[in-house]
């Protein structure tokens, strides 16, 4: 018996030096506390600090100014030039002295003055007017560029409602995280305590030694279960500042109870999916511009007809003293006869594309009405893994409480204990699991049917009066 105690001795030794050395880890000075938020300031911070939703919001307002642009084209276009010139080519040389109003009777006398003229100067300021009047292309163009942009408002919505939903995630992978922390410390604690058992009654020389050894194994094994928690729980806590686009992705915990959602039954199905999914409202109006890129190709049949005006001065000494004022209005009209068939093969692309948009948005909405069911059978099931899970830890606890008793009873054996310890380390994660698994399901739910921003951060929702 003089070699196990031996090594009980050294293991006794090694953990008071384990001890120690945490103990002066403790006692450093810490370098930066942990910000800690809870899940409504988590959720604030991903909505205006992750990079992805601050993309889509630029997208959306790129499009907004799109339509702004195509809005352009409809309206009056007023243009001013200023330039200056001085020539000694004929042509010009004559024009010039012409729109100055400087041509004399005695300019026709010799034709040296046309042919040899000298050289002429010519201040000219010129402000022009362009108003479209009949433009089909632009005309469908402004209301194209407008669906556009209420598409991007859509895809915007949604983008934050994903970034909601992933700092949803990351916060009950963080509090699930911490969970298993206090597990494998409370399963720790138990191995130790059967350790302790078992070593006291080697010592009184009613115990075996294997007892002592399984019970060393499993304190070791409950150590190990610890770090690893501990490792996911430093995981859980960056990837919570991910979700919430904190530049370096620094660990943060979380405060505060959980969120709850409200068991609504099941979400309604595709329906319920069509009405309130962003990114389908956005497929939907992509479809209706698919249509009208179709007219816009087929417009280039019809001609285009415009105004224009302009008033010009011209000054051969300064460009403050005029010599002369004119102005001219005009109506005039282009028509495109032939292309080279360009216009039919636009047409035909149009209307691929056009079957590509409706067999895309067919394809989203399947795939929303799956996810939908999806989420529903979740929540169900989720649900029940919970009952099932309560009830296993309440058998699992009553078990090991059994189990030892009988052992300090010398009725059984350390074996069948620790077998017992270790089930009910299993069924208190499964507890923790479940639970949170409700609430991360019904939440999926909502999610699955675009639900989860307006009831989270109802404020949001107004995604289209942000956009400026």
């Amino acid at each position: 018996m003089a070699r196990p105690a031996r090594f009980s001795s050294l293991s006794a030794l090694s953990r008071a030096a384990l001890l120690l050395l945490t103990s002066g880890f403790l006692l450093l000075p810490v370098a930066s506390a942990m910000e800690s938020v809870d899940f409504s300031q988590a959720v604030a911070r991903a909505l205006s600090n992750n990079a992805f939703v601050q993309a889509a919001g630029e997208e959306a307002v790129a499009a907004r100014r799109d339509a702004d642009v195509a809005r352009g084209y409809l309206l009056p276009s007023v243009r001013f030039d200023e330039k200056f010139v001085r020539t000694t080519v004929p042509g010009e040389a004559f024009g010039l002295k012409m729109n100055q109003e400087k041509l004399l009777a005695s300019d026709f006398a010799d034709v040296r003055n046309f042919n040899s003229p000298p050289p002429r100067n010519d201040f000219i300021a010129t402000i022009s007017l362009e108003q479209p009047l009949f433009a089909p292309k632009a005309y469908i163009g402004y209301g194209m560029a407008k669906v556009e942009a209420d598409a991007k408002a859509q895809d915007f919505h949604r983008r934050k409602e994903d970034a909601v939903y992933r700092v949803l995630t990351s916060v009950i992978d963080v509090v699930t995280a911490r969970q298993f922390v206090e597990v494998a410390g409370q399963g720790l604690s138990d191995a130790r305590e059967h350790l302790r058992i078992a070593e006291s009654f080697e010592a009184a020389g009613m115990g075996l030694t294997s007892d002592v050894l399984r019970a060393k194994v499993a304190v070791a094994s409950a150590e190990s279960a610890k770090v690893t928690a501990g490792n996911r729980l430093e995981l859980a806590r960056r990837g919570l500042a991910l979700a919430m686009g904190e530049p370096g992705a620094p660990p943060v915990d979380v405060t505060g109870p959980l969120p709850e959602f409200p068991d609504s039954g099941t979400s309604g199905g595709a329906g319920t999916a069509a009405a309130g999914r962003a990114d389908l409202r956005a497929s939907s109006l992509r479809v209706g511009n698919a249509g009208s890129n179709v007219r816009l190709r087929r417009s280039g049949y019809l001609p285009d007809v415009g105004l224009a005006a302009g008033y010009q001065v011209d000054a051969e000494d300064s460009p403050f003293s005029p010599d002369n004022r004119t102005w001219k209005v005009g109506v005039g009209l282009t028509w495109n006869i032939f292309d080279g068939m360009r216009r039919e093969a636009e047409v035909g692309k149009a209307l691929a594309e056009r079957r590509r948009a409706r067999a895309y948005d067919r394809g989203m909405r399947d795939q929303a009405a799956f996810e939908a069911a999806r989420a529903d059978m979740g929540v169900k099931e989720a649900t029940l893994r919970g009952e099932i899970a309560r009830a296993a830890l309440a058998s699992a606890e009553e078990g090991v409480r059994l189990l030892t008793s009988r052992y300090e009873n010398h009725l059984g054996r350390m074996v069948d204990l620790l077998d017992a310890q270790t089930a009910l380390d299993g069924a208190r994660a499964a507890r923790i699991r479940a639970e949170n698994d409700v609430r991360l399901s019904r939440a999926q739910r909502l999610y699955a049917s675009g639900g989860l921003l307006s009831l989270v951060a109802p404020n949001a929702e107004k995604g289209k009066e942000n956009i400026r």
